[in-house]
């Protein structure tokens, strides 16, 4: 059989009978019968390869061979079976990761995929270089893309190689480039400007909104909040999981605007179920009624996105968001002088440097740090000119007459 270098390329041969018929060797009258298609034989850290062409060119065979060869003497052997792996297989890794885990980015990462796909999709992914990434990014700039959308898109490639390197569907994943991430936003609401924006909003949507601004929870957080959650003998609201997989509890009877708020939501929700001859699961929900004044149906708040929008631009705060809420709850509890500790657990940051960000300093809360500077400075001012009057007054003393 032909070789070239340690490997070599061959024909398989069948057994056939007189008539042409498949047979076994031990048959009588059996002759071997070479098929047209080359294949290609080697080996690479003691495993052994065999491999067609495809082709019953035995040039193709050859080339193919010499590739193998190639990759074998790198010692990163691509083979067969990676260059199969194409970016769908790619996606599909990932998404059913994504389904398994449960995770709640799962929107988040369809739109990426969607950026991805309208480059890659038909790529197979051995062909996705750091080069090609970075093309890609650089296109998605000049698209006009915020650079965290990008590196959100790059993470999911970044993921989708792991896991199949994981799955051993590929023995390694390309360097993926980052992009550099600015996205500390400075937005938080001054009382009067929030409630600006909630006279705006639907009845409905009101409570949601202020108990995001005084407990700094998330949005998926405060919507999927139910009455089992909330304890009013304990004076707590639970939460069982949350962003960072992990649960925390918020006590709310030291709180009278967050204690008010939630026993006059349950009491709104008891009305509505006498109503509507059902129980209500959500503590935040809308509903509505038919013209009869019949409750015709009663729903947890899944997204409000254009009511909020619509209500910050008649406020004058157009361009606001929901998540500035989460800013302006870490504020007050800076300027309250809670331990950031104690903080962190309240409104769920992980870490400290993440909640940093989110503890963002107006210039009232400057302002009244100088005062409390200058007011240190000034008792420290008068305490020196205490200690020279009576350092003073004893050196008079030594040198008065009589004495």
């Amino acid at each position: 059989m032909p070789r070239t270098g340690t490997g070599r390329i061959y024909r398989r041969s069948i057994f056939v009978d007189v008539d042409g018929s498949p047979c076994k060797k031990s048959d009588p009258g059996a002759v071997a019968r070479e098929l047209p298609t080359w294949w290609i034989d080697y080996s690479f850290r003691g495993k052994r390869y065999r491999e067609s062409s495809e082709s019953e060119k035995k040039k193709d065979a050859t080339d193919l061979l010499r590739k193998r060869m190639a990759e074998v003497g790198s010692g990163t052997l691509i083979g067969p079976t990676e260059e199969k792996v194409t970016f769908e297989d790619l996606a599909d890794m990932i998404e059913t990761d994504y389904t398994v885990n449960g995770r709640r980015s799962g929107g988040r990462l369809k739109t990426s995929l969607t950026h991805l796909r309208g480059v890659f999709g038909t790529s197979r992914a051995i062909d996705i270089t750091s080069d090609r990434v970075n093309r890609y990014i650089a296109a998605r700039q000049k698209e006009g893309a915020a650079n965290a959308s990008i590196q959100k898109e790059l993470a999911a490639l970044k993921r989708a190689f792991n896991l199949a390197v994981q799955a051993r569907r590929l023995s390694t994943r390309p360097y993926i480039p980052g992009v550099k991430v600015d996205n500390a936003r400075q937005g938080f609401f001054e009382w009067a400007e929030l409630e600006k924006v909630v006279a705006e909003l639907p009845e409905a949507l009101r409570p949601v909104v202020r108990f995001a601004a005084l407990t700094g929870w998330r949005k998926a957080e405060c919507l999927s909040l139910q009455w089992s959650q909330v304890d009013f003998k304990a004076g707590e609201v639970r939460l069982w999981t949350s962003k960072n997989d992990e649960g925390r509890s918020f006590p709310f009877r030291s709180l009278p605007p967050l204690e008010a708020l939630l026993e006059e939501q349950r009491e709104r929700t008891r009305a509505l179920e006498r109503d509507a001859g059902e129980i209500i699961t959500h503590v935040f929900h809308r509903h509505h009624r038919t013209k009869e004044g019949r409750v015709a149906w009663v729903r947890p708040i899944r997204t409000f996105q254009k009511a909020w929008d619509e209500a910050c631009d008649r406020a004058g705060l157009t361009g606001w968001l929901f998540h500035d809420l989460r800013r302006t709850a870490v504020r007050g509890l800076e300027r309250a002088g809670v331990p950031r500790s104690v903080a962190m657990k309240l409104t769920g940051h992980k870490t400290e440097a993440v909640y940093r960000r989110y503890a963002i300093a107006d210039a009232k809360s400057l302002e009244e740090g100088v005062e409390k500077l200058a007011r240190l400075h000034a008792s420290d001012a008068t305490k020196r000119s205490k200690v020279v009057r009576m350092r003073k007054s004893a050196r008079q003393g030594l040198l008065a007459p009589g004495h």
